[in-house]
């Protein structure tokens, strides 16, 4: 049972409105999500939604100014990045002072500007903030001011006016001015907490190069995915990807394998209403854990009815290198029982045997010739 509520808190003589999403249980974990450049909480509350159905009391909100249907006080033309690290630090503290939640710490999760916001107070708070998730962090925000070009907004960075057209919204001097002298990866690099960053590969306004840079910045603490089909602000299977990751990331799993599948045939028998299909396939894995080749004889055996998938099981093994370099070989079973895909993994590598009986977790990367297939498991601690 999950229950909603909406709240208010200030930030000086600001009112932030937003809703908080409530799991059963007392001292909760809490999480606060930020939404993106002229957006509202509406399009963060699947993700609050999501924290709070992984045991977080899941909190999001609209910055002051920060969209042209924002329910919280303040002007567009008075919003700045700065200004919104002030509101999601206002809502952070609001969210510790809950009866339901622990008090202690929260995590921060943000999209495109909310997630440079995010990273920016994550950095100026790091002892307050336990993990970092960030969705195509808009960490260009510094660069596009310097060339006078943010979004919809054009201007002369030398000579800023006091007030830049954006489409919908108007904005203030101090939006690119606060951000022109600014470094944004030394900016985030203070925190050395746990972050999990997802771009994607075809988001044309935030360039991915910029979330590679923030993996640099943050070093090993940082998990870096990219979504091949990701677009700016995900959608259908690349955002249901996106939430896979993020989940992983929440309970401490890793990505073992990642196997890149090229299907090479298509063999159908019916029965009746229903049939069999045959999905023969190779490829490749190449991970931090294991890099190899998927061996002869690899195949989807699927049960359908229809378009409906009644049961599915994808068999092969893969031989390669392990983390040690030591030569092995890896076999997947991967079952789907109408409703998901479960895989079970196996190894004669002495330096992966912590996958052997694991409980392993998988998601598809859809793709025309065939999925990546990302397996995640718990890996014990210096492996």
């Amino acid at each position: 049972m999950i229950r909603q509520e909406e709240f208010t808190c200030m930030r000086d003589d600001l009112m932030i409105c937003g809703t908080v999403y409530i799991p059963e249980g007392k001292n909760l974990p809490a999480a606060v999500v930020s939404h993106g450049f002229m957006d509202t909480r509406r399009g963060t509350k699947k993700y609050a939604k999501m924290l709070a159905e992984e045991g977080y009391a899941a909190f999001c909100f609209d910055f002051c100014g920060g969209g042209v249907r924002s329910e919280s006080d303040g002007k567009s033309t008075e919003m700045s990045v700065f200004t919104e690290v002030q509101d999601l630090k206002a809502v952070m503290e609001y969210a510790l002072g809950r009866p339901y939640t622990d008090g202690k710490t929260v995590v921060l999760m943000g999209c495109s500007q909310g997630g440079y916001v995010s990273a920016i107070t994550a950095a100026e708070m790091p002892e307050a903030v336990t993990k970092l998730i960030l969705f195509y962090p808009a960490l260009c925000i510094p660069d596009d001011a310097r060339k006078g070009k943010m979004i919809m907004a054009k201007f002369d960075p030398a000579n800023i006016p006091e007030t830049v057209k954006c489409g919908p919204m108007k904005l203030g001097r101090i939006y690119p001015q606060s951000v022109l002298a600014i470094d944004p990866f030394a900016q985030i690099r203070p925190y050395q907490g746990e972050v999990l960053i997802v771009h994607g590969a075809q988001d044309r306004l935030v360039d991915p190069s910029y979330s590679a840079r923030a993996k640099d910045a943050y070093g090993e603490c940082c998990t870096y995915k990219v979504i091949l089909n990701g677009t700016h602000g995900f959608a259908a299977d690349a955002d249901e990807l996106a939430v896979f990751y993020v989940k992983e990331f929440l309970k401490g799993y890793r990505e073992i394998l990642t196997v890149d599948v090229w299907l090479t045939g298509r063999e159908l028998k019916k029965d009746g209403w229903e049939a069999d299909l045959r999905l023969p396939f190779v490829g490749t894995a190449q991970s931090l854990y294991f890099t190899g080749g998927i061996l002869p004889g690899a195949a989807d055996v699927q049960r359908r009815k229809g378009s409906k998938l009644l049961h599915a099981c994808a068999d092969y093994t893969m031989k390669g290198t392990d983390c040690a370099g030591k030569d092995c070989t890896v076999h997947v079973v991967n079952t789907h029982d109408g409703t998901a895909w479960k895989p079970v993994v196996t190894t004669d590598s002495e330096a992966l045997s912590f996958v052997n009986g694991a409980d392993c977790d998988v998601q598809l990367e859809h793709r025309k010739q065939g999925p990546v297939v990302h397996i995640f498991c718990p890996v014990p601690d210096g492996a």
